[in-house]
């Protein structure tokens, strides 16, 4: 018993970590379909009605554990970039994303987006954080992989919905970075469910119109289905996972994300017929590789940085 139970503890981030890589991928096939009963917009709508209610009422079971005024009480001098977060990390992204991959194949935005780690680089780089060459390679690598993916014809996208999923990748990028300081002072509910509302509310307002010509009585359990697993897996479940993968493995963890795209398009060509050409799959795998160098350089910079953070550390003195 006992050994099953360590060969279980052995496995089970590896577990965890396959699970978050398919939801994140299912997440492109379900939206792309989701669309044929929905607008864009009534679907964003309707999801984030969902996701509003969830995040607070977390925030609201966070507080009676952790006391309310931890919980619930913001800085005023925070708010702006609360405010910045929940538009570049909900509103901009969300319409980027739910837009773009209605005008797009699930592969093409999911590649695209991927491209997350690529624009933090040049964000943060530009905000004066220093990188190592090996990273730069992979931008150069990546930017070669998506000219050639779409400059042919295959890609299964229109230009408007390719521009709006890299679009989203930037916006995801800025939010990234932009919500560090947010995370390192408040709990994570907390900075969940206030991004959360200020994100929501344009996209609410923007949505409303279509969500009050949907015809939401004309739709079956599969398509409630879809949007409620739309609404708690890709944001609730997976966070939950992904962060306790990172806790068992360290950092080099985040290197799964790159399968997303992969198991994306696995699933796209099985329930949609996504077809693949030889220059959009060369496109693609430069794509990754660029990535995949990226990320090499950065989980390599991070793993240098612990021991001289340790070193560099002197012992505080006792007042």
């Amino acid at each position: 018993m006992q050994e099953q139970e360590r060969s279980w503890r052995t496995v089970a981030p590896e577990l965890v970590l396959a699970a978050v890589v398919l939801i994140w991928a299912s997440t492109f096939v379900i939206t792309k379909d989701a669309l044929d009963d929905f607008t864009p917009y009534s679907f964003i709508f309707a999801r984030f009605s969902i996701i509003l209610v969830l995040a607070f009422a977390v925030l609201a079971v966070q507080g009676r554990r952790r006391g309310w005024s931890r919980t619930w009480k913001v800085e005023q001098a925070d708010w702006s970039r609360f405010l910045l977060c929940g538009l570049v990390g909900y509103t901009f992204y969300q319409i980027g994303f739910t837009v773009g991959i209605d005008h797009t194949s699930p592969f093409s935005s999911s590649l695209l987006i991927a491209m997350v780690p690529l624009f933090t680089l040049v964000i943060a780089t530009a905000l004066g954080e220093r990188h190592p060459l090996g990273a730069w390679i992979g931008v150069v690598v990546a930017i070669a992989g998506v000219t050639v993916f779409l400059l042919q014809r295959q890609a299964g996208g229109s230009l408007l919905g390719n521009a709006l999923s890299v679009g989203a990748a930037i916006s995801f990028a800025s939010y990234g970075l932009a919500n560090r300081p947010l995370v390192r002072k408040y709990p994570t509910a907390t900075v969940s469910a206030y991004t959360t509302l200020i994100g929501s509310l344009p996209l609410l307002a923007i949505g409303l119109p279509d969500a009050s010509s949907q015809d939401w009585a004309a739709l079956d359990v599969g398509q409630w289905g879809m949007l409620l697993y739309m609404a708690i897996f890709p944001i609730y479940l997976v966070y939950i996972g992904y962060n306790w993968a990172i806790a068992q493995r360290g950092i080099s963890v985040t290197s799964a994300g790159l399968l997303v795209p992969i198991v994306s398009g696995g699933l796209s060509a099985i329930f949609l017929d996504e077809a693949f050409g030889p220059v959009k799959v060369a496109g693609a795998l430069l794509v990754l590789a660029g990535l995949v160098l990226i990320q090499r350089a950065r989980v390599q910079s991070a793993k240098r940085a612990i021991p001289a953070a340790i070193a560099n550390a002197r012992p505080t003195r006792m007042s």
